[in-house]
């Protein structure tokens, strides 16, 4: 089974050598682009089949992910899940919400009330979504395994995000610059405005 690592780059979701600005609004020099991934559907699955061969041994029951990647990786990882375990393992996702929040709608809380489950996130830099979705969870009465990202970008994260336990399938450590510790702000290297946040970024700068 291939590396996640192994797997984005086969795709070209691993970007380097430019400037860009990440969802945290933090500047990097490489940036993981999820969006590169989910159009194939057989890599998306080896990921997903990663996740699952992680958590097999944990009687999973429902696997949750924030919108919008976490969707895709929650089916699959659920899928896979289901076919190692031998039994439905089932697949939600929690939307944002008015007060970016993330929350559960269309009647999903209801699948998770006393369940064992496992959180699923694409990329984890901060935390700050995972920890979202992790209150969606506690909210609704379900029982958190782990929260488990496909790629970790920040070092200092530990097996726990406050009192979330937290693991991931590989790690990409990059360092993070606030825009006025930036250095590739410094030495005038363009931002990328075709992935990331770069255009948003520099749309809220002209504002």
């Amino acid at each position: 089974m291939s590396d996640t690592i192994e797997i984005l780059k086969k795709v070209g979701a691993v970007l380097s050598e430019s400037h860009f600005v990440g969802t945290s609004g933090l500047h990097i020099d490489t940036y993981v682009n999820k969006d590169f991934l989910y159009p194939h559907t057989k890599e998306t699955s080896e990921i997903g089949k990663l996740f699952a061969e992680k958590f097999k041994d944990e009687n999973i029951e429902v696997v949750v992910g924030p919108a919008l990647g976490g969707i895709i990786l929650s089916q699959w990882t659920a899928h896979h899940l289901s076919e190692v375990c031998g039994k439905e393992i089932l697949a939600i996702y929690t939307e944002k919400s008015s007060s970016g929040g993330q929350i559960f709608t269309r009647g999903y809380d209801n699948y998770v009330k006393d369940k064992r489950v496992l959180i699923v996130e694409d990329i984890v830099t901060t935390g700050g979504s995972l920890l979202k979705t992790a209150k969606a969870v506690k909210d609704a009465g379900g029982n958190i395994i782990d929260a488990c990202a496909m790629v970790n970008k920040n070092k200092d994260l530990s097996s726990k995000i406050q009192d979330v336990p937290f693991s991931f399938l590989s790690s990409l450590y990059v360092t993070t610059y606030d825009e006025k510790d930036c250095p590739l702000c410094k030495a005038g290297v363009p931002i990328n405005t075709k992935v990331g946040h770069g255009k948003k970024f520099l749309e809220s700068k002209n504002k």
